[in-house]
């Protein structure tokens, strides 16, 4: 298959400025409530975890909209956009950048393991649909036609032992390939709906967590690092700035041309649940699987399961 990545180097043209930005943010909150459900997380291959680990994250832009002044820096990134017109294929293509939102990780001994980005499709998103649903439909491809393509495109600040950054651009047969600390003003921009990747532990072996933290914990800039305050305000843990794990994450929609970029924006042709289950359903029967169509197909659980059975994305090969 064709690589769904591209490496760009270098993708600022003063790495420090972006680096004062993010020092200038915040608060930033715990990645885990960014999972809205138990559901999610399963469609993302993991559990919830029963404690919460020193992963923080903010929002710097949303829908095209920045929501942190000076986030303009990123959102408008040239060469994010240069990349992902290149992935998208061709001179005629539409990149739309919509999203910044930036992860700071603190020491973790164990990893943030390889997985797949939520997929989003014409008519049916994330913001009004089950996560497992759309995580099936692109796993199933029978609906890459409604299915809007978006480029992520991540960069790093850190110089720490270990947080190595895995993708499998190749797809998960193929080889992985690694990004090291220290890293180097580089990005790598794919279509992570289809692009496997995760990060190594962060820290030195032998790293340990802070006990105590909680979805409400929150973390701030305090003069040369960064300090976790719990939810009445009190300290829980503090980082120095060598110790954390920065990642910028640039998010665009791509359209091959302008007649596909209007179309989505039309809504021509966007799915409907009945067309999404009519189309499982005449696989499925192709498939030999033996189930009613159910009336209530986003809850019934026989349906569920049989569609969590029949569509699997692979494991990428370590």
């Amino acid at each position: 298959m064709a690589s769904t990545a591209v490496r760009i180097h270098p993708v600022w043209d003063d790495p420090a400025e972006v680096v004062d930005l993010i020092r200038g943010a915040g608060p930033f909150w715990p990645l885990a409530n960014y999972a809205a459900s138990d559901a999610e997380m399963a469609a993302l291959g993991r559990e919830r975890a029963a404690f919460t680990p020193p992963w923080f994250r903010q929002d710097f832009a949303r829908e095209g909209v920045v929501l942190v002044p000076g986030a303009e820096l990123i959102l408008d990134n040239p060469r994010f956009a240069e990349a992902a017109g290149r992935l998208a294929g061709g001179a005629d293509s539409v990149v739309r950048p919509r999203a910044v939102y930036v992860n700071i990780m603190g020491p973790t001994p164990f990893a943030f393991p390889p997985h797949l980005d939520i997929p989003a499709f014409r008519g049916f998103t994330r913001a009004t649909e089950p996560v497992w649903l759309l995580k099936t439909m692109k796993t199933s491809g029978l609906f890459e036609a409604w299915r809007t393509r978006i480029a992520t495109g991540v960069s790093w600040f850190y110089a720490g032992p270990g947080g190595d950054f895995h993708y499998w651009p190749d797809g998960p047969d193929g080889g992985v390939a690694v990004e090291q600390a220290p890293y180097d003003n580089v990005s790598v921009l794919a279509d992570n709906e289809y692009t496997f990747h995760g990060v190594a532990p962060v820290g030195p072996p032998g790293s340990t967590m802070p006990d105590g933290l909680g979805r409400e914990s929150r973390l701030v800039r305090d003069g040369s690092g960064w300090e976790v305050h719990g939810a009445d305000g009190a300290g829980q843990a503090r980082f120095d700035d060598d110790e954390v794990r920065i990642t910028v994450s640039w998010k665009a929609d791509l359209f091959a041309d302008d007649a596909e970029a209007d179309l989505h924006d039309r809504g021509e042709g966007a799915l409907t649940l009945d067309t999404i289950v009519e189309r499982f359903a005449e696989d499925l029967a192709a498939r030999g699987v033996d189930i009613h169509v159910p009336t209530d197909p986003l809850a019934d659980q026989a349906w569920i399961a049989a569609l969590a059975t029949t569509y699997q994305d692979p494991a990428p090969r370590l």
